[in-house]
């Protein structure tokens, strides 16, 4: 059969499915709520990249949806929720949104709802149970390539789970107006709202106030950072976590600006502090400016 020919069988069948192109020739799919989620991002993948947009509605997830290279997935806010299905959301103990390679995403505009009981005498402790999470190779402070790059984060809500978000392996991370709370709900502090651990070129903004947050982990940080490379975090309000509001080790080239910082050790931990970095390499200024 000729190429073009081809091609244009192949054009046909997308835009049968609900796909369309864009001038820059990536692709646009919206995926409704009776569709899963997965199967419209391998759609859109295997089409060679794009975005998924979802609606205003729960999506349902019955396992963790992976994440796939050069596919965007944009909500419309937080009423744009991904969550599990009743039928597992008592049991499962899988990360929601998850890959262990994967560059060239934005997930824009979602809420993230894990299913952790996260009250103060809970026993729910499902280690597993990450909101996003990036497991991936190398250690940039160590000179190694990383396995995931080019991710973005914007305005994200995550609650109810181990890790609100927990990125390892990863370069070029933007995360802007992230709004992670009610996450760490583990028998020790290795569980945060956020853990980022080798990552190099990170910025973590906020807009302002209102737009996001880390706070009210029941057992965990606000913010941890471990072996991370060229970082800039500014406007962040971190508070009302049990345990420290920013806790790093094994950080170059760190710059916070204009963090506000407070109310954190909430469970009297000795030792704790509101900021803190521990061991020989703390390469951080406290007082960065605007960039």
């Amino acid at each position: 059969m000729p190429i073009i020919l081809l091609w244009t069988l192949r054009l046909g069948l997308l835009i049968l499915s609900g796909i369309t192109f864009n001038a820059e020739a990536t692709i646009d799919l919206t995926c409704p709520a009776t569709q899963d989620v997965s199967g419209c991002v391998d759609k859109v993948a295997e089409a060679g990249g794009g975005t998924v947009h979802l609606v205003a509605t729960n999506y349902y997830l019955t396992k963790p949806l992976r994440l796939r290279n050069n596919v965007n997935i944009v909500g419309m806010g937080y009423q744009t929720i991904i969550t599990w299905s009743d039928a597992i959301k008592k049991t499962i103990d899988a990360p929601v949104l998850y890959s262990d390679n994967v560059s060239n995403i934005k997930v824009e505009n979602i809420k993230i709802v894990g299913t952790i009981n996260q009250s103060p005498d809970s026993h729910d402790i499902r280690n597993n149970l990450i909101g996003f999470y990036l497991n991936c190779n190398g250690d940039p402070t160590s000179g190694e390539k990383t396995g995931c790059n080019n991710i973005t984060l914007k305005n994200v809500e995550v609650e109810n789970s181990s890790h609100g978000v927990h990125i390892k392996g990863a370069s070029h991370v933007t995360a802007i107006d992230l709004k992670l709370h009610n996450n760490g709900n583990t028998l020790k502090d290795y569980f945060h709202n956020v853990y980022f651990r080798r990552v190099e070129d990170l910025r973590v903004i906020q807009t302002k106030k209102e737009s996001g947050g880390f706070y009210d982990s029941p057992r965990g940080h606000g913010i941890r950072g471990s072996h991370l490379k060229n970082v800039y975090m500014s406007n962040l309000a971190v508070y009302d976590n049990a345990d420290y509001g920013v806790h790093m080790d094994t950080v170059f080239d760190v710059r916070l600006h204009n963090l506000d910082v407070y109310d954190n050790c909430r469970s009297g931990k000795p030792g704790c502090a509101e900021i803190k970095c521990y061991g020989p390499q703390c390469d951080i200024n406290y007082h960065a400016p605007e960039e």
